[in-house]
């Protein structure tokens, strides 16, 4: 029975340091890489060469619909964004900013959970809280925020 326990308790510390991000390291410094445009609400990743939309959120999608929606999306000219892979989104978390866990350029981002474009192998998508600062996956028919990013080609009209 004791063996058991130990079983089960290093089982769930290992599934757990999967999903929970490390807290240690240089966390406590801003990265000066993502820069804010307020006038067409965006932010840049430099160092990435990605731009993301930081325009007002407020709807909940599906997986399906998320995806849809940014595949659609006709923002500042451009009609080339997308939903974020489960990697993209994993940069944008910033565990030294409270209450919401996101790079510091970001005004619009809600506390809450946001879907990736990265799929598993069960009708599952990654997605990041915002507000835990912790990543995992749900089914499709979950209803979450919405974050669209493009790669930066050439300056924003």
């Amino acid at each position: 029975m004791v063996k058991i326990s130990v079983v089960l308790m290093v089982s769930t510390v290992i599934m757990w340091s999967s999903i929970i991000p490390n807290f240690s390291g240089e966390s406590d410094k801003v990265d000066n890489s993502f820069v804010r445009d307020d006038n067409k609400s965006i932010v840049i990743d430099s160092k990435n060469n990605k731009i993301y939309n930081d325009d007002s959120y407020g709807t909940n999608l599906t997986f399906l619909e998320a995806n849809s929606y940014c595949a659609k999306m006709d923002y500042l000219g451009t009609v080339d964004w997308r939903l974020p892979s489960h990697e993209e989104m994993k940069s944008l978390l910033e565990l030294s900013r409270r209450p919401i866990a996101i790079k510091h350029a970001f005004k619009n981002v809600q506390e809450g959970i946001y879907w990736t474009s990265t799929k598993d192998r069960r009708e599952n998508a990654w997605y990041v809280d915002f507000d835990l600062g912790r990543y995992f996956t749900a089914k499709y028919d979950k209803k979450f925020f919405v974050l669209c990013v493009r790669d930066f080609k050439s300056s924003v009209k």
